[in-house]
């Protein structure tokens, strides 16, 4: 059982990290083009935060316990969708 948790909890939040990195492109690009960096900082800042606020919500169905290994898998599986995006976004 505690498997398939960790599998699940890989999978749902390496969607999350894909999720995170697609919208924060694109918020790029919008602020790219109207040339106001602050309200991009700012507009990032407070998606990463309720980013993060999802993730919590996510983990408190698994257990209260931050080292718990299906955390742990989650945390690693989301590390690893956005260090993987955020190559593939620089080499191309």
């Amino acid at each position: 059982m505690r498997w398939l948790l960790m599998v699940y909890s890989a999978i749902l939040n390496g969607l999350l990290g894909f999720v995170w990195i697609i919208f924060i492109s694109k918020l790029l690009d919008l602020f790219n083009h109207s040339g106001k960096s602050i309200w991009m900082g700012l507009f990032i800042g407070i998606a990463t935060l309720l980013f993060l606020d999802i993730t919590t919500r996510v983990f408190e169905s698994f257990d209260k316990d931050k080292r718990h290994p299906v955390r742990i898998a989650g945390y690693v599986s989301f590390g690893v969708v956005v260090l993987i995006c955020i190559v593939k976004l620089k080499s191309s």
